[in-house]
């Protein structure tokens, strides 16, 4: 199935994912614990980085996001009982279960987040949360990515952060096709690029390195993401007139220091757009209200940005360059990619 289908069957999934989320977190009790590991990587841990501001709300203590090699290799270092908190879409990440096994041996209270009920990952040991998105059978997440991170923002809710605003998938359809046109105007303009950077802070990085990644894994380019403050300090230098930047940027402090940079690299030839998390700049009016809902919003042109740039370039979005490169890497149990 091509991957815009997944894309249009976001906010389904959106609908879906809360009403799971909050059957599970009525009954919910994790157990003692001082601080909150996030643990995953791809995708994965996109949406964990996205998340982490919102579980830092929760003050339940300090909160961070690890790749599931380095939360292992750390393991035995840890003074904290931290509530562990390990998310793999396919269940089938070989270091995601070996962090879930390991924090389950050292007694943590250890949530796992899949969306294959029967994957390794949800025979760790872990309390189990299943992500209702469907079948999803391609490297390149989508809607895996959405629901990800609307499971997390209610699961950092029921632990104490601050409620948030009411969302429903029919506010998130109407910004489907808007995304996508914002993103077909700009692919013409991109037929020579030689690179694409994303930064943001705080939550929005866990946005830039998610854009970044879907763009490289369907599109073939080389991408980077990086956090904002680290993109003004000399990576601004690895631009060229072939280049294009994006900042996402939230509220006036930012937009300014973004529209900034923009106005500087204008001066050396270099693009540099602003995508106001209020639906300002680019795209236009494609954010949904509030934080932290306005990252479903946000995320939607860069998916289409980075199925359009694939199709441009003669490649299909769903192949990815090298095809499946999961089972030569030797990083996942199943033949899936």
């Amino acid at each position: 199935m091509p991957i815009p289908t997944f894309i249009r069957e976001q906010p389904s999934v959106l609908d879906r994912c809360i009403a799971s989320t909050r059957t599970f977190t009525a009954t919910w009790s994790p157990g003692p614990f001082d601080s909150i590991a996030l643990v995953g990587s791809g995708s994965s841990f996109n949406a964990l980085q996205v998340a982490r501001p919102r579980f830092a709300a929760a003050r339940r203590g300090p909160v961070c996001v690890q790749e599931p090699e380095d939360f292992v290799a750390e393991l035995g270092d840890a003074t904290a009982r931290p509530l562990v908190v390990v998310l793999s879409q396919s269940g089938a990440s070989m270091t995601s279960i070996a962090a879930a096994k390991a924090a389950v041996e050292a007694g943590f209270a250890t949530l796992a987040i899949t969306a294959t009920p029967d994957a390794p990952l949800a025979r760790s040991g872990a309390q189990v949360l299943i992500m209702p998105v469907g079948d999803e059978p391609v490297g390149p997440k989508t809607k895996g990515f959405l629901g990800s991170m609307v499971m997390l923002f209610l699961l950092a809710e029921a632990l104490g952060a601050p409620a948030s605003a009411a969302i429903t998938g029919e506010m998130l359809a109407r910004l489907i096709e808007p995304a996508r046109e914002a993103a077909a105007t700009l692919v013409p303009t991109l037929e020579a690029v030689d690179q694409i950077v994303v930064a943001g802070r705080r939550s929005h990085y866990g946005l830039a390195l998610e854009a970044s990644l879907k763009i490289s894994e369907m599109a073939g380019l080389p991408t980077a993401a990086f956090p904002t403050e680290e993109l003004l300090h000399g990576r601004l230098h690895g631009l060229t007139s072939r280049s294009l930047a994006f900042i996402i940027a939230e509220g006036d402090g930012e937009q300014a220091e973004a529209e900034r940079a923009a106005t500087v690299m204008a001066t050396h030839g270099c693009r540099l757009l602003v995508v106001d998390s209020a639906g300002s700049h680019w795209p236009k009016d494609l954010a949904l209200p509030v934080a932290p809902w306005s990252a479903l919003g946000l995320i939607l042109p860069f998916q289409w940005l980075a199925v359009l740039l694939a199709q441009a370039r003669g490649l299909r979005p769903e192949a990815m360059r090298y095809g499946s490169l999961s089972a030569a890497l030797a990083i996942k149990t199943d033949n899936r990619p």
